[in-house]
């Protein structure tokens, strides 16, 4: 991971919302140079207050340390007055509980799948 001095604009196009949280929100964004396909998670600085703050800077170490398919990457941070901004990667598979639930079957093998990769992370 690579923390930025620049203005995220200023190497990323922001495009539509993928989601919103508690501390800010994610959107799809695209690498203005590379055209590389990403996430950002856009968090408000004001939001994070003591020991969240602490939080937060904890995990940022601990994520900048994995390399791992079933984990999320980090790419890249930036941070301005108001906000931080996470680039990491695409995850389009969606909700694993949105997946059992239109399935009609979800077998025992496809379960056995999806707890080894969720181990495999565990073990990592």
């Amino acid at each position: 991971m690579i923390e930025k001095n620049g203005r995220f604009r200023d190497s990323y196009q922001i495009g539509p919302s993928l989601g919103n949280g508690a501390f800010g929100e994610v959107r799809k964004c695209i690498h203005k140079i590379t055209k590389a396909v990403r996430a950002v998670k856009i968090i408000k600085k004001e939001c994070l207050q003591g020991n969240e703050k602490l939080r937060f800077f904890y995990e940022m170490e601990i994520m900048k340390k994995l390399d791992h398919p079933n984990i999320l990457r980090i790419f890249e941070v930036y941070q301005d007055q108001k906000r931080y901004y996470l680039i990491t990667e695409l995850c389009t598979g969606g909700e694993l509980f949105d997946e059992i639930s239109k399935r009609s079957v979800f077998s025992e093998k496809d379960a056995a799948i999806v707890i080894e990769q969720v181990l495999e992370a565990i073990s990592y």
